[in-house]
């Protein structure tokens, strides 16, 4: 997952702490930075589901994995061979155990923030776990990847942060890839909708990015808008933005 500035210095903490094998991590009543690895696989298998389809009932609404990904393939992502991935926070990784098993990429990076996380996911998929700094694909080349998906993710920053992810997902790509992602656009935030966020409490989506803005900013790159399509993300929705980068 992505983080705001904040959280940014929490990592910088946690460099000095690790020497003394020490994490610190943020809690609050407004959001949780991580969703515990031991308890939720514990959970998971004590309810007798894969490990995806439990987040989605426990933290979402059921199915909304895979309604993403399906998206995804009606839009064209997955018609020719998707070779070379990087997900950005990937968190549990239940997008990222769908792409594997579909694409078998030779190559998946991650970018994920949650130590314990990332080693898992690194340790059972064999992906490449880069260097974090919450705001950039450092580690990636320019123009080698065939695809660069997050989800869920860019809503919980700043704007300038969401700005650095998108011009960071649009370097990376090569000709023929493909950017997939998702914002809390004008679409998100109808009246009904701000009136479900603030009645729950919680206040995990930090920006509304217009969709125009994000289709306008994808073409200035070379990029082809596909299509979008919106997801629940509890207690609103989310929309996502399919782009493929023209040669």
């Amino acid at each position: 997952m992505a983080i705001s500035a904040k959280r940014r210095m929490l990592m910088g903490v946690n460099q000095v702490l690790s020497l003394a094998g020490v994490e610190l991590i943020r809690k609050d009543k407004e959001f949780q930075d991580y969703i515990p690895l031991k308890k939720t696989l514990a959970d998971a298998e004590q309810a007798g589901m894969p490990l995806g389809d439990y987040i989605d009932m426990r933290f979402n609404v059921p199915g909304t994995t895979q309604k993403t990904i399906d998206k995804m393939a009606e839009l064209d992502v997955f018609s020719g061979k998707v070779d070379r991935v990087c997900e950005i926070g990937p968190g549990s990784g239940r997008y990222l155990a769908k792409i594997v098993e579909l694409c078998k990429p030779s190559y998946y990076e991650i970018y994920e923030t949650s130590k314990d996380w990332r080693e898992w996911l690194a340790q059972k998929y064999g992906v490449v776990s880069q260097n974090t700094d919450g705001a950039s694909l450092s580690s990636t080349p320019s123009q080698s990847l065939d695809l660069v998906h997050t989800h869920k993710v860019l809503y919980g920053n700043p704007i300038i942060t969401i700005g650095r992810y998108l011009l960071e997902m649009a370097r990376v790509v090569k000709d023929g890839g493909y950017a997939v992602f998702d914002l809390v656009t004008e679409d998100c935030l109808t009246d009904e909708l701000l009136d479900k966020w603030i009645s729950s409490g919680v206040d995990h989506a930090h920006s509304m990015t217009s969709k125009q803005y994000a289709i306008d900013f994808f073409a200035r790159r070379g990029f082809q808008y596909l299509g979008g399509f919106i997801v629940p993300m509890e207690p609103g929705v989310t929309e996502y933005f399919v782009f493929k980068k023209q040669a």
